[in-house]
């Protein structure tokens, strides 16, 4: 390389580093939104929520307005902030849902594959046709459960299988949890009715080791965690994360003050890889940035920073509803509301993209007295119309 070109790249190097260092520092003082704050005071004021992280961006990086509302640690009067680490629950949902589609974008599966096809066993399903206290008949599948029919809530499976329910939601490994899901039958035939549950997204996180080769948490590790830089997200948070995570808060009894709560539903200690396994359903835990980063890439259509994730279709396919006749608004692992797509989870982190318009809304908080739902869509209501400003 001549020294006239070495400093030509140099300098191209030092435009770039401060372009991105301005865009970072616009990005730290983005301001709080005043009408985002007047919104979700009133749940802090009356201990119904108590603490939150939003972010209104759009799809270019650019965050418009960030608010810091309350307390991740009340007892301590500890500030909530972006450092924060957040339980992500049903969150997770969405990775399963890409991970099937950057399968489908490599031809390596279809949608309406039967999910037997990859695990035979799973072609023994039977349906309940009458049930009481006394006695259950069963009978045949009419048509196969298909992948679709997992990543839509459509399958006809309870929301956790048998195995679960008996000794916990991450204490086996997905295989043994998609095979014993056949002990447990259909509530009803695939495609009949709706009924939201993890026990589908498990089964095709297991589609996603046998087809890819690898484990369901190397998938998502290597295919979206680390090439979109999200450092922090993982089914296994650590000592420091797990000192950074925000306390689950809902109201006492006397409706004067905050009640801690616990994420019972996985098991202590998190950070054990030796006993517990990947929930695809719920078991995340991520932090804004990290969320963020994924949701500027559903907002980009798929791509990121000159990386494509997921092809134009696959993401046609994730912002359309997915559960035929009974027509609810439900995708691939990504809830429909409003014009947005994405996903929120049992404490009430929320992340929104509006495709039309390029929003990105993140609504993260850990609420456990089940106000969450309310308060995120106030927020989305106000956040769509500040943005539109």
């Amino acid at each position: 390389m001549t020294k006239q070109r070495y400093c030509i790249l140099a300098a191209a190097l030092l435009l770039s580093l401060a372009a991105c260092s301005k865009n970072q520092a616009a990005n730290d003082e983005a301001p709080a939104s005043p009408e985002v704050t007047a919104t979700l005071q009133p749940y802090l004021d009356s201990y119904k929520l108590a603490g939150m992280v939003t972010i209104i961006a759009d799809k270019t990086g650019k965050v418009h307005y960030r608010n810091l509302l309350g307390y991740a640690d009340v007892e301590n009067k500890k500030p909530i902030s972006e450092d924060n680490v957040f339980w992500c629950a049903s969150m997770s949902k969405m990775f399963v849902g890409a991970s099937i589609m950057m399968l489908v974008d490599e031809g390596k599966v279809s949608l309406d594959d039967p999910v037997a096809k990859y695990i035979p066993e799973l072609g023994k399903w039977m349906v309940i046709a009458e049930k009481d206290n006394n006695h259950v008949l069963l009978k045949p599948l009419e048509q196969p459960v298909t992948l679709r029919h997992l990543l839509s809530h459509t399958s006809g499976l309870t929301f956790l299988s048998e195995l679960q329910q008996t000794v916990g939601a991450d204490t086996t490994p997905l295989k043994a949890r998609a095979l014993s899901s056949v002990t447990g039958p259909l509530q009803w035939q695939p495609g009949e009715k709706y009924q939201y549950g993890n026990q589908g997204m498990n089964i095709a996180a297991r589609v996603v080791e046998i087809v890819s080769g690898m484990p369901y948490e190397e998938f998502l590790q290597k295919r979206f965690f680390d090439p979109l830089g999200m450092t922090g997200t993982t089914f296994w948070p650590n000592d420091a994360q797990i000192a950074r995570l925000a306390g689950a808060y809902g109201p006492n009894k006397e409706k004067n003050g905050y009640q801690k709560g616990d994420i019972s539903f996985l098991t202590k200690p998190y950070s054990d890889r030796l006993h517990r396994f990947p929930e695809a359903g719920g078991g995340l835990f991520s932090t804004t940035h990290d969320m963020f980063r994924y949701g500027l890439m559903l907002a980009n259509n798929g791509e990121l920073d000159g990386k494509r994730y997921l092809s134009a279709t696959a993401m046609d396919e994730l912002r359309k509803e997915q559960t035929g006749k009974t027509k609810v608004n439900y995708s691939l692992g990504y809830h429909l509301r409003n014009g947005m797509f994405g996903h929120d989870g049992a404490y009430g982190t929320d992340l929104s993209v509006n495709p039309r318009t390029g929003m990105v809304a993140l609504f993260m908080v850990q609420c456990t007295g089940g106000d969450q739902w309310k308060a995120r869509d106030e927020f989305l209501k106000t956040a769509t119309a500040v943005f539109a400003k």
